[in-house]
């Protein structure tokens, strides 16, 4: 399986770290210490050394790109993960590497960029992506709802992962209209509802099949 993708996990692998290039070309112009986190307004509010910035960041995103990409591809149900989302699995970080890169480099160089936008278009077009082939995604140990009675039912995981689908897609769509309405909060509200909201239903479900639900109610 590992030698079969060789190649796309080369070439993802380089992607990330490409934006290295940017900051050794820009060095001399990149001041001592650059903003790397920003808060919900997207001010800066926390700075690192420019050899962090440069270097740090992409070594981290292409550690956790190693992370997801070999327990994916070493999942013992690895043949329940859509070929789509698998793909999604190999581009989430290499293109997390890019946006950080842009968000970062432009306000160390004092270039227009609006930060807290770029996030949220990126946000909002990974829950859409996301949510479209979460439904497609059989059992598996790596993506998905992935609770104890969810990876124990296919009926349970099925139905829960076309709800989850469902309420990322309205999600992204929230994070993308907070570009215009510059309402922050409600797509932070939705994304957390949207998981608690999954995981109780899949718990429901478990819960009615179980039997758990008429016994109590019949106890009392």
């Amino acid at each position: 399986m590992l030698k079969k993708y060789r190649m796309r996990i080369i070439l993802t692998c380089i992607i990330i770290i490409l934006p290295m290039l940017i900051g050794i070309m820009t060095w001399d112009s990149l001041p001592e210490s650059i903003a790397t986190n920003f808060d919900w307004s997207g001010e800066a509010n926390g700075w690192s050394s420019r050899y962090f910035a440069v270097f740090g960041l992409p070594c981290m995103i292409l550690a956790f790109h190693f992370l997801c990409v070999f327990s994916t591809l070493l999942d013992p149900r690895k043949k329940g993960i859509d070929s789509k989302m698998l793909l999604l699995v190999f581009w989430i970080c290499p293109a997390v590497s890019w946006v950080c890169a842009a968000v970062v480099y432009a306000n160390a160089l004092g270039i227009a960029l609006d930060t807290l936008a770029a996030v949220e278009i990126f946000c909002g077009v990974l829950f859409i992506a996301v949510g479209n082939y979460l439904p497609k995604c059989r059992q598996n140990y790596t993506v998905g709802v992935r609770l104890p009675w969810t990876l124990n039912d296919t009926e349970n995981w099925n139905k829960t992962n076309r709800l989850a689908g469902w309420l990322f897609v309205l999600v992204g769509f929230l994070w993308i209209m907070a570009v215009f309405t510059g309402e922050i909060l409600l797509p932070t509200a939705a994304t957390i509802l949207a998981a608690v909201i999954s995981a109780g239903y899949s718990l429901a479900l478990y819960l009615r099949k179980s039997g758990y639900l008429r016994k109590r109610g019949s106890d009392e």
